[in-house]
């Protein structure tokens, strides 16, 4: 098929000698949006067919909302810790100024205190001290070659790998090694790290460690899914195929040539 686009995606706005000028608006997926159409996951639609979409949805919206709440305190305890170097005062911090963020954002006073018993595992974790030299905190990412975005929740300096990046996740249940959902996080790692390398490419920085930490609704001991070395590399080359043919499906391949 050839490039084709819908007038209704021009804009128009002053450009060059303040001159009128056509911009036409592209769809730019966020990384969980193409990883979400592109693998199947036998296991979650087996699921909506036996409890219905409704419940399904209802399902995700409350985790949605706890992972939202352990977000929120997890950052904020990251960012005072990794200012102050003061443990005491981060969970001050966090513990204050969490459940008063999360009310404006119409989260439920059950989902945070959800939020707060998870966020309590990862204090009392060796992971707490790992993030100290913590560079952004939900930071807005993207390719500019590739066409898709996503938001990373930490980026910092690892002691060991250097410059390195974390995506948080509440679970209910340990993530099996093998598994669809596994598969995915590489997915996600891969997709994260290329657009960290993309956008600092002129600055040489390099993406050397990427993880995913789950906090486990039913574990008080955290699991990290990562990658890196050649197994990141690979991801990274996976996710760039996988962003080709997503674009090719939804008839926007002009992108990628």
């Amino acid at each position: 098929m050839g490039f084709q686009f819908d007038l209704a995606n021009i804009k128009w706005q002053k450009g060059s000698y303040g001159m009128p000028e056509a911009v036409l608006k592209v769809k730019v997926p966020s990384v969980t949006a193409v990883i979400g159409d592109m693998i199947p996951d036998p296991g979650w639609d087996e699921f909506v067919a036996k409890v219905g979409k409704a419940k399904a949805d209802e399902i995700m919206i409350k985790a949605g909302n706890r992972g939202s709440a352990m977000h929120m305190f997890v950052e904020n305890f990251i960012s005072s810790y990794s200012k102050s170097k003061d443990v005491s005062e981060a969970l001050r911090v966090t513990q204050e100024e969490s459940p008063k963020m999360l009310r404006e954002e119409n989260i439920p006073d059950d989902k945070i205190e959800e939020g707060r018993n998870l966020f309590y595992k990862f204090y009392y974790s060796d992971y707490a001290n790992t993030y100290a030299d913590t560079l952004a905190i939900e930071l807005p990412i993207y390719s500019p070659s590739l066409f898709y975005r996503g938001k990373l929740d930490i980026l910092y300096r690892d002691k060991l790998f250097g410059l390195a990046l974390t995506d948080l996740k509440s679970s209910n249940g340990k993530i099996t090694k093998g598994s669809v959902k596994e598969l995915k996080y590489f997915y996600q790692l891969g997709a994260y790290a290329n657009c960290l390398d993309e956008m600092y490419q002129e600055k040489g920085l390099i993406i050397t460690r990427a993880s995913i930490l789950c906090v486990d609704k039913q574990n008080d001991i955290l699991q990290e899914i990562w990658l890196s070395g050649i197994n990141l590399t690979e991801y990274k080359e996976k996710f760039k195929t996988l962003i080709k043919e997503y674009h090719v499906k939804h008839n926007q391949e002009y992108l990628i040539k």
